[in-house]
């Protein structure tokens, strides 16, 4: 079991596009679509299409947040908030993708300190094996969630893992989180140091004294310890259709299997496919996807 716990949900609106954007000019969408997301709520989905039980605890208000309810397909936990829940917009063209993200709601002290409840009470009362704190942070709320999450997991001697950028990246760190999962550009910004090689990951990874696993995109992903040797691992060449929530499948695929070719195959699988909600099964074989130490 692993609960994900979704600071900052969003309605996705995925609209296709015939033709390249021009920017300035009017486009007519060829088709759209609307679904529920978020990155927590994206793991949630991944794992529960993958057979691994997961519940996603998330804030929700408004009537855009009414709408995202509505659509969720996934065991789910709300905590209510006076706020209105972000939309997000992703258009797809034939040069590839582009993703728009609103800020989302301020959550007051209380909605926040519920939201924490919220979430502590669904590790402990479904004695969850991992908790993934996954997304941006509520613009006012700063980096005390993050650590209150991971406090408070710990004293259950459950694992966090948190996969966030900025504020919420850095207190992960510091409150000494057992797993970050970044993108090199976020780890980049962390650290202050440019990530480019995957000799930089590592280095990266080990001056901040955390294990992590740190997506590349088209290159796949490597997961650096603390201690041990670091991976590698790269996929296969595919026609990507849409990257969004890739990074949260291969979260989704550490979580469930330890496995970091099997990661990299389930990220790569969720570029296969046009929106967050649909999760081909097992499209990219894992033995396809190519392992070595760094």
């Amino acid at each position: 079991m692993i609960v994900t716990v979704t600071p900052n949900p969003s309605l996705d609106r995925t609209l296709v596009l015939a033709e390249p954007l021009r920017h300035g000019e009017v486009h007519r969408a060829g088709r759209a679509r609307v679904e529920a997301s978020g990155k927590g709520v994206n793991v949630t989905r991944v794992l529960r299409a993958r057979g691994v039980e997961s519940v996603a605890v998330l804030p929700s208000g408004g009537s855009v947040g009414a709408e995202l309810v509505a659509l969720l397909t996934v065991p789910h936990v709300v905590v209510p908030i006076e706020g209105q829940v972000r939309s997000n917009i992703s258009l797809l063209d034939p040069t590839g993708a582009t993703k728009i993200n609103e800020p989302g709601p301020e959550l007051t002290a209380s909605e926040l300190k519920v939201l924490v409840d919220a979430t502590i009470a669904e590790v402990r009362s479904r004695k969850a094996h991992w908790l993934a704190i996954c997304g941006s942070l509520p613009p006012n709320s700063g980096p005390e969630l993050v650590k209150a999450l991971v406090a408070s997991a710990g004293e259950l001697r459950v694992p966090v893992a948190v996969d966030s950028s900025g504020p919420g990246l850095r207190a992960a760190v510091e409150a000494g989180a057992d797993l970050i999962a970044p993108n090199d550009a976020e780890l980049a910004e962390l650290t202050g140091s440019p990530v480019q090689a995957p000799e930089d990951v590592l280095a990266a990874t080990r001056e901040l004294g955390v294990n992590a696993l740190v997506s590349l995109g088209a290159r796949g992903a490597i997961l650096a310890p603390v201690r041990g040797p670091a991976l590698h691992a790269e996929p296969p060449v595919i026609t990507v259709v849409n990257p969004a929530g890739a990074g949260d499948a291969l979260l989704s695929g550490w979580l469930a299997t330890g496995d970091l070719a099997a990661a990299v195959a389930w990220g790569t699988d969720a570029c296969l496919v046009e929106g967050t909600a649909d999760v081909p099964a097992h499209g990219v074989p894992v033995e396809d996807v190519r392992l070595r130490r760094i």
